[in-house]
């Protein structure tokens, strides 16, 4: 009995040994927190994944506070045996620095949160974790103007926002400046078609429009600027091949925008038919 009594008393005080523990007893308590945070909810909502976030944030700092009150001592001798090669540890852990610097810069500017829609250089998409490190996002398709989730992740190192510009673009998860063109031959009367495509959009907007305009006052208070408005806009081009474009601008919910493109779209199509066919 003394004999695993001593083995006992050797195990925990063995450092290592300790050390593992302190993970492993971490990662446990945090999966559970976080499984008690999903409770078998197969979609997550901000709430839930700005707990989840939280919860493993504070895991990792209590786990790195715990090893180095643990391992103090034989750090502080460590750093003092390695002052010769500091200058080369900071070369090697730049990007983790700058990593740390991003975090830092995220936090006190309070460039977004959880579920803000954001732009960092090529990557659009809505925030779902980050942590010291990096970022991650749920990509969304704003190259094409389809506002859908194109089902990737993408991790960003948060080093990326010292040297990139990060747009918030939260306000657009319930309406969107949707900009569309439609070009076509000089074979019809450009404004005569204008015309019909206005009473269309003006028909298609009425069921939102005057909560569109109230939206687009918080927005314009919020940030503080002037927007062009929420009643549709038409705009008459030409291209270099003589051709008529319609630049067509819509302030609509966003899950409505490629419906409405393509039911505009739709109409002037009839509309250039019946006029080929009359003429």
């Amino acid at each position: 009995m003394s004999e695993v009594l001593q083995q006992f008393s050797i195990l925990i005080t063995n450092k290592i040994f300790l050390s593992i523990c302190v993970v492993v007893g971490m990662q446990f308590i945090s999966h559970q927190i976080v499984n008690l945070i999903r409770r078998g909810n197969d979609f997550l909502n901000e709430r839930h994944r700005t707990w989840i976030s939280r919860t493993k944030n504070m895991t990792v700092m209590i786990i790195v506070v715990m090893l180095l009150s643990l391992w103090w001592i034989e750090l502080e001798k460590f750093a003092l045996s390695i002052a010769a090669v500091a200058v080369a540890i900071v070369i090697a852990s730049k990007e983790l620095i700058l990593c740390l610097s991003g975090s830092i810069l995220r936090a006190t500017s309070n460039a977004f949160v959880i579920g803000d829609w954001i732009r960092s250089g090529d990557n659009y998409g809505e925030v779902i974790e980050h942590n010291i490190l990096s970022t991650v996002i749920q990509e969304i398709d704003f190259a094409n103007n389809n506002y859908n989730y194109t089902g990737k992740t993408v991790t960003i190192p948060n080093s990326q926002f010292l040297t990139e510009p990060v747009k918030n673009m939260n306000f657009m998860k319930r309406y969107v400046y949707h900009t569309f063109s439609i070009t076509t031959d000089p074979s019809i009367n450009a404004f005569a078609a204008r015309e019909h495509i206005f009473a269309k959009m003006n028909e298609y907007t009425q069921d939102f429009l005057e909560v569109g305009r109230r939206y687009n006052n918080v927005i314009e208070k919020h940030l503080g600027v002037d927007l062009p408005g929420e009643d549709p806009y038409i705009r008459i081009t030409t291209t270099e091949l003589g051709n008529f474009n319609f630049t067509i601008i819509l302030f609509c919910p966003t899950e409505q925008a490629v419906s409405l493109e393509q039911r505009i779209t739709q109409d002037y199509m009839e509309f250039r038919f019946n006029a080929l066919q009359n003429s």
